[in-house]
């Protein structure tokens, strides 16, 4: 039993090492030992948490996730995949810094608060989160070093209010298709992706709901591209954001 899960901490929060030859049932007995015996010791720290070794899904992840906050006081504040995170980050950093060699960018080295509004017709990056209520519009592309929380628009004009979406032109229909096909080659980038409201061009996303347990989405890089006439947010790679701008 003892083999099956492993929990190990470190300055980043909390590992949970899961045996791959394990059943859910199996991991599920020895993760319940494993906090119930150790409750005292984890205490009531806020703690990011990340699941290795057994591949699991986002409702299998869920359901451990109910389960460590059943069994203990630990209040899980993020989820991270360890196997991933660093290679994106660092890539991540890298796209955007040669961006800003180009000194065509709205830069702002802090994170959007208290209602702003953010209004650009250059690429937007931000050295920070989009707290909710802040609105950021760009006529290109938008790379949050932070959490989106906020409402972001790619590929809008300035003179467009982003909220009411633009009637066809029926006597301009090429013109349109061009706009259209332009905007949708912008992307809206994040750490962290839960916006109250997005757009790439006239194209909106629906957020996901919250996970019911109260914890914040995994901190992965994800992009936001559209793609046959809907928005796709996937995580973020360098392939990735090289097939969407080409």
């Amino acid at each position: 039993m003892d083999t099956l899960i492993k929990i190990k901490s470190s300055a980043n929060g909390l590992r949970i090492i899961m045996a791959t030859e394990g059943s859910m049932e199996e991991l599920e007995e020895a993760l319940r030992q494993k906090l119930t015996d150790g409750r005292k010791f984890f205490g009531n720290a806020k703690m990011a948490l990340s699941f290795e070794g057994k591949e699991l899904t986002e409702e299998e992840q869920d359901h451990f996730c109910d389960i460590i906050t059943e069994c203990t006081d630990i209040n899980i504040v993020c989820l991270v995949d360890l196997s991933k995170a660093a290679d994106s980050f660092q890539h991540c950093i890298r796209t955007v810094s040669e961006e800003y060699k180009k000194n065509d960018i709205c830069f702002i080295r802090n994170s959007v608060i208290n209602q702003e509004f953010i209004d650009s017709e250059k690429d937007v990056v931000v050295i920070g989160d989009v707290h909710p209520g802040c609105t950021i519009i760009s006529e290109k592309s938008i790379y949050i070093f932070g959490g989106l929380y906020g409402e972001a628009y790619a590929g809008i004009r300035s003179s467009e209010n982003p909220k009411i979406q633009p009637p066809e032109d029926k006597n301009d229909e090429v013109h349109n298709d061009e706009l259209h096909n332009e905007a949708s080659k912008q992307v809206i980038l994040a750490m962290e992706m839960a916006p109250e409201e997005l757009r790439i061009g006239r194209l909106c996303y629906q957020p996901a709901k919250k996970p019911r347990w109260g914890i914040k989405p995994k901190l992965l890089p994800q992009i936001a591209y559209a793609s046959n006439d809907k928005i796709n947010i996937e995580p973020y790679t360098k392939e990735l954001l090289k097939r969407i701008t080409e």
